[in-house]
């Protein structure tokens, strides 16, 4: 095998650079999956799993430390968050996914999150939104402080980051709602 890494060089940062940071590839796995890519065409990730027993959680999480490291960062109080973009998500879901959307281009929706949870703000994308979704990326506590702002809940404010206070958010919510529906 050849001794190129040009695939380390590259921007933005690749797939195959993440999985060897965290542990998951050697490099000589990349350059195996890369080739077997070249001659297939299939996503990396694809060939990762089936050639070097890679878990797809372990590739989701892979692809969302990516995604964080090449989309821009904002500060959603210098990029204020359009009408139009929040009437496309409700103050649970947005508290729930960590997902405060920010503008349309088109029909695709831009929602700011944290690196922290891209994952679990894709999901909610592709699941629920039914339109294409671009993620940009800014820190727990702005997005704590715009959630607040944007999304006001009582007893929620920019302290309340943790996945705990979600969670109990959730729960009374969910209480509240079947409070109201009975």
């Amino acid at each position: 095998m050849t001794n190129n890494k040009s695939w380390k060089m590259k921007q933005p940062l690749r797939l195959g650079e993440v999985l060897v940071e965290q542990g998951m590839l050697t490099e000589s796995q990349v350059e195996a999956i890369l080739s077997e890519q070249r001659k297939t065409k299939r996503p990396f990730g694809v060939i990762a799993e089936s050639l070097c027993r890679i878990s797809t959680e372990a590739i989701e999480e892979a692809w969302a430390c990516q995604y964080a490291q090449n989309t821009r960062t904002i500060d959603p109080f210098v990029e204020i968050p359009r009408s139009a973009a929040k009437e496309m998500i409700t103050t649970r879901q947005a508290w729930q996914f960590r997902c405060l959307p920010m503008s349309l281009e088109g029909e695709t929706l831009v929602i700011a999150t944290t690196p922290k949870h891209l994952h679990r703000a894709l999901k909610f994308a592709t699941s629920v939104l039914g339109r294409p979704a671009y993620f940009v990326m800014t820190t727990d506590n702005r997005l704590a402080a715009a959630l607040s702002e944007h999304y006001p809940i009582g007893g929620m404010g920019s302290s309340s980051v943790t996945g705990d206070s979600i969670h109990r958010l959730v729960t009374k919510m969910r209480i509240d709602r079947m409070r109201d529906s009975a």
